[in-house]
């Protein structure tokens, strides 16, 4: 009988190392176990998970992305289930009114009342294969003159060890990041009023405001501008750059950006046409809300 071959042996390697679906579903519902943030009477969870994974584990599973999501809200749907069972009746006895009648008992939530998950391909190349990050938010309103830039963060970065990614397998760093510090300013003014968003990790999504798509710089305004009408990005160097995924366009300083999304047949491919962001530029997008990008992080 043969053996294995050294390729198929590599092969072997390099399915151990990177992350696999039932990984992403276990990292995201660990990182709502370790973020749950308890009030008087309930206890909230994060409502929005961004997954950032390895360059090789996003183009693996990408095609299974909508799977991933269906699954992880089950799994976060059940946890909330498990941890309103096992509510300890002690909090009502500890949480009397002044009338002496009980309390009810300790409610687990979602902060919005919805689970909303994306997948990111880490935009700052410091994943190694089999790294999950997940950066979880509990989306509360901001005051109605600043942008949904500067939520509290609840991250978690899972690396998988041993086999079957297993829960033991996981090994969890977690941090909470109260106010991290921004990279870049946008002062905008769409139907609610003129508002600023500041820009706190390495890729955002800019569009019209939408139940079934997540952006990071939500806009109140005219369907003109698509639900993910551009993505700034910060690089590893420092840099910004960003490329147009809309329909009727994206101009930087007044000149057109070469639009990034090409038809293939019932889908659209994302030629990935990024282009360079002056420290200072006009960001218009199409032709009828304007952002004023500023870079902050000037060494």
């Amino acid at each position: 009988m043969r053996g294995p071959s050294a390729n198929s042996s590599r092969g072997n390697d390099l399915a151990d190392e990177r992350a696999t679906g039932r990984d992403v579903i276990l990292a995201i519902g660990e990182n709502m176990r370790q973020s749950l943030e308890p009030l008087l009477t309930k206890t909230l969870a994060p409502s929005l998970y961004q997954v950032y994974l390895h360059s090789q584990d996003f183009d693996y599973l990408r095609t299974i992305f909508g799977e991933l999501e269906t699954e992880a809200q089950k799994l976060l749907d059940t946890e909330l289930a498990r941890l309103n069972r096992r509510a300890s009746p002690g909090w009502s006895r500890l949480l009397r009114k002044k009338g002496g009648e009980e309390a009810p008992a300790m409610q687990y939530l979602s902060a919005e009342g919805k689970w909303t998950i994306r997948f990111q391909e880490d935009p700052n190349g410091t994943l190694n294969p089999g790294d999950i990050e997940i950066v979880s938010e509990f989306a509360n309103p901001l005051p109605a003159s600043y942008g949904a830039g500067s939520k509290t963060h609840r991250i978690s970065t899972t690396r998988k060890l041993g086999e079957g990614g297993a829960p033991s397998s996981l090994i969890v760093k977690r941090e909470t990041v109260e106010s991290s510090p921004a990279f870049a300013r946008l002062d905008y003014k769409d139907d609610k009023g003129a508002k600023t968003f500041f820009m706190t990790k390495g890729e955002i999504v800019i569009g019209r405001e939408a139940p079934d798509v997540w952006v990071d710089l939500r806009l109140e305004t005219s369907l003109d501008v698509s639900r993910e009408h551009a993505r700034l990005q910060r690089t590893p160097e420092g840099k910004f750059r960003i490329k147009d995924l809309s329909k009727l366009g994206t101009t930087v300083n007044g000149v057109p950006l070469p639009r990034s999304l090409e038809a293939a047949g019932a889908e659209a491919k994302d030629l990935e046409l990024w282009n360079d962001l002056p420290d200072r530029a006009r960001i218009g997008l199409a032709g009828i809300l304007h952002l004023d990008f500023e870079r902050l992080d000037r060494a």
